[in-house]
């Protein structure tokens, strides 16, 4: 057997309650004392040096400050190993800096055997910082350590001390397992805490370098692999119902392309003609400038003979004024005396001369004349000239010519006697006074009434009127009608007298003023016959003077004409005139609009050239004349392009913000707008697309998935090679043990669903996620998905760990086959702590180096060993040993069954222990272990009975 190497010593001084101790690490060794000595304060000692991370060690539920002042309380406190390694031995320690370094450690080491006597002058331990001189007095060459340090050189790593000391004593396969390997050395040093979810969770890092060992935040999978595939499923959806704002995004986008075109072929030619507009402007002006001058100067001429031409019909209108007011008063003349002539001017100033003389002589007469007489005479006047009148009204058809149709001139004079004589003058005609209904009847009245009148008499019943002293009235016939006419006018004359008289009497004051107008009326009726003398001579001058008229009109007319020729060429020039300053406003407005809409221009901010355009198909031709309008134009063609690029995002992002977002990571505008166009046309292309995108993403879920299946039939095949490998070496006490790998049935089962529907797929089933009915595979597919994203986020995401969990199979000397899920739930003590020594050995033993394995020799703690019967502990000290381990003991009393018995006894009163080597005490096995087998198995039997 080739010669072990590792830890022979460990020596504790000044530290966790010891004063000294030093115990054997070569052999199996039991530690007894009573409980609470400090046992596990010696062992728990090894993790400073062999796992140097105070944050990866464990100390019994205290913290490691505690822990820090426990161990190091002074500067005088060490723990100290000693290895015999192929280089020979080393030793390497662990020194307290003491209170002012806040407890802390300081790692070292050095080439040679462990003597506590070296740490010791004049019986007192040398302090950590007069060590190193000492010990190189002593002719050793210490070397100070960082924690990372101490484990490169402990487990083979590179360091800059490798020239100088070898300490590697943990031959790991590879230097980046040391922390694993330090978990695992922790637990074996608190077989207490173990557990079968610790030996899960260091199954694992165990066996990592044969597996990946994903960690699956499996919605966060599922979520990336198919979130697109949802999100294009989503956006097909909304792309079928955006059919109207799709193709409103279609129309503006042709509406722009067509306006782009018309716009790209208007820009330049506009910026053409505007730099041409200032030299056609300059040289307009110029002309117009010129023009004026000219205008002026024939303006000039004009005006002269206007002057001149005015001032001639100025003088002629006062010539026809004069002649005017001539015929005026001829006019007047005529309109008083062209009616007339000088006779009756004269008769008239006769009469009025007559008037005023008879009013002159009824006003001498009036004061001698009565008026009762006046009057009197008056009232016989008036009544003559009454019945004169009747007469002459009924002259022709009156009662009178009635009666002398049917009676003689003597029978109606006696008739007339009786009666009013008026009434013999009342009308007979139609409508007249008398009415006389029937002819015969009326004559026959009279010729009774006739009979009446006999003798000159009227016989009446009972009277008789004499009728001889009554004279008829004279009722003259037709042929007196001059003389009654003669007679009434006589009458008439006579009355006016007679009234014109009694006038005067009754207002002389008046008659007195009538006369004194008459006077003034006489007056100006000889006025009259010497204005008529005057126009009789105007009459006579009349025709000369009208020739002058016309003569004067003549000339006037001409002068007229002459003006008016002159006013036409004036007005004629002023249009000129005006058309040129028309010409010149124009031209001004013309510019003031053209630099008012060039300062409207924003065709600097938008762009004509790219993207999609629709070439202009009409020529071109701009005037200066419509230049401004035809900027306008362009200005508003460009404000419509704007809006139209505004109107173009507004739908885009109306469309965008219903869940259409796919086309975002295109960073051309107009190619985003086309694909999305494109897409809206080709509705079923993009679901074959979208199905083909489902198959993938359910390939990358399942390849995703994948790599955590295969790690857990890796790990199934590893496990088995691990349980093989098992069996080269004995079991303590136990025929068989494994560790089994049970897989979680619906977890992976699920894992399997999506793996294998994923599978069928790439054989080129259809994966319709589309489709409007859910089929049997999307119903499985998603009740994996569902199951698969909770457990991920119960978990924080999905490992090996969570496909599976383990049990321990073991199977002792009888034959008698037992699982557990919980190593506490074992059968016995024995059976529980030989499962958590094998699985903590054997999880090292698997980290080490295949051809090492064995070479180093390992300590492992077993506290409370007297719990297991000698039996036990001999066979698990030989499986230890075989394995490449020591197993040190702790327990009250001595366990024999170990090559070294160590106790500890306390000094000075029990303040400190103490153990030397002189104290260590070597046992030999004499006779049969067989005994103590069947006394173990008896014990066994009764507990689990109990």
């Amino acid at each position: 057997m080739s010669e072990l190497y590792g830890l022979t010593k460990l020596a504790l001084l000044n530290t966790a309650g010891y004063a000294k101790c030093v115990i054997p690490l070569d052999d199996a060794a039991s530690i007894c004392a009573p409980n609470n000595t400090g046992k596990s304060s010696v062992i728990n000692a090894l993790q400073f040096p062999l796992i140097n991370d105070l944050r990866l060690t464990e100390w019994d539920g205290h913290d490691l400050d505690e822990t820090r002042k426990f161990y190091f309380g002074t500067d005088q406190s060490y723990i100290l190993l000693e290895a015999n390694l192929p280089n020979g031995p080393v030793v390497i320690g662990v020194a307290g800096l003491g209170k002012i370094a806040g407890y802390q450690y300081q790692y070292f080491c050095y080439n040679g055997k462990l003597n506590l006597d070296h740490y010791l002058v004049n019986n007192s331990i040398v302090k950590y910082n007069k060590l190193d001189h000492h010990l190189r007095e002593l002719g050793f060459d210490p070397l100070e350590l960082k924690p990372a340090e101490l484990n490169a050189l402990l487990t083979g790593g590179a360091t800059p001390y490798d020239s100088k000391i070898n300490l590697r004593m943990i031959p790991l396969t590879n230097v980046s397992d040391a922390p694993v390997y330090k978990d695992i050395f922790r637990r074996i040093l608190n077989l207490h805490r173990l557990t079968a979810q610790d030996v899960k969770r260091l199954l694992l890092p165990v066996f990592a370098r044969h597996l990946s060992d994903p960690k699956v935040d499996f919605y966060t999978v599922w979520h990336n692999a198919f979130e697109k595939v949802n999100r294009d499923r989503r956006e097909l959806k909304a792309l079928e119902n955006q059919q109207q704002a799709v193709e409103a995004l279609e129309n503006l986008l042709e509406n722009r392309a067509v306006l782009k075109g018309r716009l790209g072929a208007y820009a330049p030619k506009l910026d053409k003609a505007l730099v041409e507009f200032q030299s056609y402007l300059e040289d307009q002006q110029g002309e117009l400038s010129n023009n004026l001058e000219e205008l002026h100067r024939e303006k000039s001429q004009l005006e002269e003979k206007q002057r001149l031409y005015v001032g001639q019909i100025k003088e002629l209108s006062g010539r026809k004024i004069e002649l005017q007011q001539w015929f005026s008063e001829h006019d007047t003349l005529a309109l008083r005396f062209g009616l007339t002539n000088l006779a009756t001017l004269q008769s008239n100033l006769a009469n009025i001369r007559q008037s005023y003389e008879s009013l002159s002589h009824s006003l001498q007469g009036a004061a001698n004349l009565n008026p009762t007489t006046l009057a009197h005479q008056q009232a016989q006047t008036q009544k003559q000239l009454k019945s004169l009148k009747l007469q002459l009204k009924n002259l022709e058809y009156n009662l009178y010519s009635r009666l002398r149709e049917d009676l003689s001139l003597p029978e109606v004079q006696q008739l007339i006697k009786a009666l009013n004589p008026d009434l013999l003058s009342l009308s007979t005609a139609t409508g007249g006074d008398v009415q006389i209904t029937d002819d015969d009847a009326f004559g026959e009245q009279l010729s009774a009434l006739a009979d009446c009148f006999r003798q000159g008499k009227l016989h009446l019943k009972g009277a008789v009127i004499d009728l001889a002293h009554l004279s008829a009235p004279d009722m003259t016939g037709v042929e007196g009608k001059i003389q009654l006419k003669e007679q009434i006018e006589a009458l008439q004359l006579t009355l006016a007298t007679l009234e014109q008289q009694e006038e005067v009497a009754q207002d002389l004051a008046g008659k007195t003023r009538e006369k004194e107008r008459l006077y003034a009326d006489m007056l100006q009726a000889e006025e009259d016959l010497k204005r008529f003398a005057r126009f009789e001579q105007m009459r006579e001058l009349r025709d000369q003077q009208q020739d002058l008229v016309d003569e004067l009109e003549r000339e006037e007319e001409i002068l007229h004409e002459q003006l008016s020729e002159v006013q036409h060429k004036a007005s004629s020039l002023s249009d000129r005139r005006n058309l040129v300053t028309n010409k010149q406003d124009q031209l001004k407005r013309q510019l003031e609009r053209i630099e008012h809409e060039k300062k409207e221009r924003i065709d600097f901010q938008l762009d004509f050239y790219s993207g999609r355009i629709t070439p202009y198909p009409i020529e071109i031709n701009l005037e200066y004349d419509n230049l401004a309008d035809e900027l306008r134009s362009y200005n508003k063609h460009c404000q419509e392009l704007k809006l139209l690029d505004i109107n173009i995002k507004n739908t885009y992002l109306f469309i965008f913000n219903a869940g259409i977002s796919k086309f975002e990571a295109e960073t051309d505008e107009d190619a985003k707008y086309q694909k999305l166009i494109q897409a809206f046309h080709h509705l079923d292309k993009e679901r074959e697309a979208i199905e083909r995108r489902a198959r993938v993403a359910l390939t990358e879920v399942a390849s995703t998935l994948k790599g955590l299946r295969s790690d857990l039939d890796r790990l199934h095949r590893e496990l088995n090679s691990f349980n093989r490998g098992i069996w080269r070496h004995q079991i303590s006490n136990l025929q068989d043990f494994k560790i089994e790998i049970v897989d979680r049935k619906l977890l992976v089962g699920h894992i399997d669903t999506i793996l294998t529907t994923s599978d069928a797929y790439q054989q080129g089933d259809t994966l319709d996620l589309l489709a409007p009915g859910v089929t049997t595979d999307e119903r499985e597919i998603n009740a994996a998905k569902d199951y698969l994203i909770q457990a991920a986020s119960e978990k924080s995401g999905l490992t090996l760990s969570d496909l599976f969990d383990i049990r321990f199979k073991v199977v002792n000397r009888a034959g008698e086959v037992e699982y557990f899920d919980k190593i506490d739930s074992a059968g016995s003590n024995g059976t529980r702590i030989t499962i958590k020594l094998l699985c903590g050995m054997l999880f090292i033993r698997q980290l080490l180096a295949e051809r090492e394995r064995g070479k180093y020799r390992i300590p492992i703690y077993i506290d409370e060993a007297a719990d297991i019967d000698p039996h036990n502990q001999q066979a698990l000290i030989e499986t230890a040993l075989n394995f490449g381990f020591v197993p040190i003991f702790a327990s009250v009393k001595p366990q024999t069954s170990c090559r070294y018995i160590v106790p500890i006894r306390t000094v000075k009163n029990g303040a400190q222990n103490w153990v030397d080597e002189k104290d260590w005490i070597l046992c030999e096995q004499i006779g049969s272990a067989e005994p103590l087998l069947t006394e173990d198995k008896v014990d066994d039997e009764a507990e689990l009975a109990g």
